[in-house]
Protein backbone atom coordinates (compact mmCIF):
# COMPACT_ATOMS: atom_id res chain seq x y z
CA UNK A 1 0.00 0.00 0.00
CA UNK A 2 1.26 3.61 -0.88
CA UNK A 3 2.17 5.98 1.95
CA UNK A 4 1.96 9.87 1.60
CA UNK A 5 4.47 12.40 3.44
CA UNK A 6 1.57 16.02 3.12
CA UNK A 7 4.66 17.93 4.09
CA UNK A 8 3.62 21.58 5.39
CA UNK A 9 6.73 24.08 6.57
CA UNK A 10 5.68 26.56 8.60
CA UNK A 11 2.89 25.39 10.21
CA UNK A 12 2.72 27.19 13.29
CA UNK A 13 2.70 30.31 11.18
CA UNK A 14 0.09 29.25 8.27
CA UNK A 15 -2.19 27.01 10.12
CA UNK A 16 -5.04 29.25 10.41
CA UNK A 17 -4.47 30.43 6.77
CA UNK A 18 -6.14 28.42 3.81
CA UNK A 19 -2.98 26.59 3.84
CA UNK A 20 -3.28 25.73 6.95
CA UNK A 21 -6.85 24.38 6.26
CA UNK A 22 -5.71 22.11 3.23
CA UNK A 23 -3.83 19.90 5.69
CA UNK A 24 -6.22 18.93 7.41
CA UNK A 25 -9.02 18.85 4.31
CA UNK A 26 -5.80 16.22 2.62
CA UNK A 27 -6.01 14.10 5.74
CA UNK A 28 -9.52 14.10 5.80
CA UNK A 29 -9.49 12.49 2.07
CA UNK A 30 -6.62 10.18 2.47
CA UNK A 31 -7.98 9.04 5.13
CA UNK A 32 -11.36 8.16 3.73
CA UNK A 33 -9.39 6.31 0.85
CA UNK A 34 -7.61 4.28 3.27
CA UNK A 35 -4.18 6.03 2.62
CA UNK A 36 -1.82 5.55 4.91
CA UNK A 37 -0.34 8.95 5.36
CA UNK A 38 3.03 10.67 7.32
CA UNK A 39 3.49 14.67 8.41
CA UNK A 40 7.21 13.81 9.29
CA UNK A 41 9.57 13.84 6.20
CA UNK A 42 11.99 11.54 8.43
CA UNK A 43 9.71 8.64 8.02
CA UNK A 44 9.29 6.56 5.34
CA UNK A 45 6.72 7.43 2.81
CA UNK A 46 6.12 6.65 -1.04
CA UNK A 47 5.12 9.66 -2.26
CA UNK A 48 5.78 13.75 -1.15
CA UNK A 49 2.86 16.09 -1.57
CA UNK A 50 4.39 19.56 -0.83
CA UNK A 51 2.26 21.89 0.49
CA UNK A 52 4.74 25.09 1.04
CA UNK A 53 7.88 26.46 -0.44
CA UNK A 54 9.99 26.95 2.50
CA UNK A 55 13.53 26.42 2.59
CA UNK A 56 13.34 22.88 3.22
CA UNK A 57 11.07 22.07 0.36
CA UNK A 58 14.09 21.69 -2.19
CA UNK A 59 15.97 19.55 0.06
CA UNK A 60 12.69 17.26 0.31
CA UNK A 61 13.03 17.10 -3.41
CA UNK A 62 16.49 16.18 -3.77
CA UNK A 63 16.11 13.71 -1.40
CA UNK A 64 12.87 12.47 -3.02
CA UNK A 65 14.64 12.52 -6.42
CA UNK A 66 17.48 10.56 -4.27
CA UNK A 67 15.50 7.77 -3.45
CA UNK A 68 13.23 7.77 -6.57
CA UNK A 69 10.01 8.69 -4.93
CA UNK A 70 7.60 10.73 -6.93
CA UNK A 71 6.95 14.62 -5.95
CA UNK A 72 3.69 16.40 -6.32
CA UNK A 73 3.44 20.23 -5.65
CA UNK A 74 0.33 21.79 -4.75
CA UNK A 75 0.77 25.46 -6.04
CA UNK A 76 -1.22 27.73 -3.42
CA UNK A 77 0.69 30.46 -4.32
CA UNK A 78 1.25 32.50 -7.68
CA UNK A 79 3.80 35.92 -7.52
CA UNK A 80 -0.07 37.33 -8.76
CA UNK A 81 -1.64 36.33 -5.39
CA UNK A 82 1.63 37.38 -3.66
CA UNK A 83 1.67 40.85 -4.61
CA UNK A 84 -0.64 43.36 -2.88
CA UNK A 85 -0.10 41.02 0.23
CA UNK A 86 1.87 42.68 3.14
CA UNK A 87 4.35 45.72 2.89
CA UNK A 88 6.99 45.41 0.16
CA UNK A 89 5.55 42.50 -1.20
CA UNK A 90 5.39 44.40 -4.86
CA UNK A 91 9.15 44.57 -4.57
CA UNK A 92 9.93 40.95 -3.55
CA UNK A 93 7.28 39.56 -6.27
CA UNK A 94 10.05 38.84 -9.04
CA UNK A 95 12.12 36.83 -6.38
CA UNK A 96 9.25 35.05 -5.23
CA UNK A 97 8.07 34.09 -8.82
CA UNK A 98 12.09 32.81 -9.63
CA UNK A 99 11.66 30.94 -6.37
CA UNK A 100 7.97 29.50 -7.65
CA UNK A 101 9.41 28.79 -10.67
CA UNK A 102 12.23 26.57 -9.47
CA UNK A 103 10.59 24.52 -7.01
CA UNK A 104 7.10 24.06 -9.15
CA UNK A 105 9.47 22.90 -12.16
CA UNK A 106 11.19 20.04 -9.78
CA UNK A 107 8.21 18.50 -9.88
CA UNK A 108 6.55 15.04 -10.98
CA UNK A 109 3.11 16.57 -11.28
CA UNK A 110 1.47 20.30 -9.73
CA UNK A 111 -2.30 20.40 -8.58
CA UNK A 112 -3.31 24.03 -8.41
CA UNK A 113 -6.29 25.11 -6.72
CA UNK A 114 -8.26 26.89 -9.37
CA UNK A 115 -8.04 26.92 -12.84
CA UNK A 116 -7.46 30.48 -12.68
CA UNK A 117 -3.71 29.71 -10.88
CA UNK A 118 -3.30 26.89 -13.39
CA UNK A 119 -3.46 29.23 -16.08
CA UNK A 120 -1.32 31.56 -14.43
CA UNK A 121 1.20 28.64 -13.71
CA UNK A 122 1.25 27.44 -17.01
CA UNK A 123 2.02 30.77 -18.62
Amino acid sequence: MMKILLYFEGMKFISKSGIGKALSHQKAALTYEGIEFTLDPGDDFDLAHINTIGPGSLALIRKCRRLGKKVVIHAHSTEEDFRNSFLFSNQLAPLFKKRLIKVYSKADRIITPTSYSKRLIES
